[in-house]
């Protein structure tokens, strides 16, 4: 994988986002307790949380001027002296955060809401796994969020 990848993959996530975005407002409030419904919203949340994830990684190899040309695993990174199994092969958020805050600032995927903050640290892949209750309303929000930080990237 070449590192402008994580920059498609996030357009990618942040267009299936839209689409089950429009199909969950099609939905209407009425369905909120259907299974589908509920799968829809989860699979906003999941994939909203991989548009931050993707667009933090390209940014940080952007940032270092990783070869275009390279792939992206242990021994290229090493080789652009960047610790691949520290640094990037994570899905913590803090943590990519905090390496791409060392190369620039002004670039935080952190919101002005706190409830769009919690769901934002309470995301991890594994979610997809789960039946955790979600608010559509927040997840919506969120994607929101995650849709204008991509922008910025």
């Amino acid at each position: 994988m070449k590192y402008t990848e994580f920059l498609s993959s996030a357009k990618r996530h942040n267009h299936a986002c839209r689409v089950l975005k429009e199909k969950l407002d099609s939905l209407g409030d009425g369905c909120a307790e259907d299974v589908e419904y509920k799968f829809l919203v989860l699979s906003l949340y999941y994939l909203s949380g991989y548009i931050i994830e993707c667009s933090i990684k390209y940014k940080i190899f952007q940032l270092e001027n990783y070869d275009l040309h390279s792939d992206v695993n242990e021994e290229e990174c090493e080789k652009a002296g960047i610790n691949y199994k520290k640094k990037i092969k994570t899905h913590n958020f803090n943590r990519l955060q905090n390496y791409l805050d060392s190369l620039v600032s002004g670039i935080n995927h952190v919101s002005e809401k706190n409830e769009i903050n919690k769901l934002i640290n309470e995301w991890t892949p594994e979610i997809r796994y789960s039946t955790v209750e979600l608010s559509y309303e927040q997840v919506k929000e969120l994607y929101s969020h995650t849709n204008n930080f991509l922008k910025m990237i």
